[in-house]
């Protein structure tokens, strides 16, 4: 996966994003930038692929909106995606990905 640093996006708060097949770092984060934070998004490359990118954005998407209304807190509506559970479930364990199980995200609820 390609790594592109960028000042702007993501929005600050957040070190980086998936999009598609690039990893799009803060440039402010990039010291920061551990092999955790690239494992954590290729966990969300894998979903993408599994969704075929345009159903894991709608599906993220419709999950944090619900999840938002739930919990009325913007950062527990995050933490509580599904995708982004699993993602910072694993994020440590750099064996992780060669050993998962599809739709492994699905297991995670709120």
């Amino acid at each position: 996966m390609k790594i592109i640093y960028n000042k702007r996006f993501p929005f600050k708060g957040y070190k980086a994003i998936t999009l598609l097949k690039w990893i799009i770092v803060r440039e402010d984060a990039k010291e920061y930038f551990t092999a955790e934070d690239y494992n954590h998004e290729c966990i969300h490359y894998e979903q993408e692929k599994e969704l075929w990118f345009v159903g894991f954005y709608l599906l993220y998407i419709l999950e944090f909106l619900f999840a938002l209304l739930y919990f009325c807190n913007w950062h527990k509506a995050y933490r509580n995606i599904s995708f982004e559970v699993e993602a910072y479930t694993y994020q440590d364990d750099l064996n992780y990905l060669p050993h998962r199980k599809r739709f492994a995200w699905s297991k995670f609820d709120w």
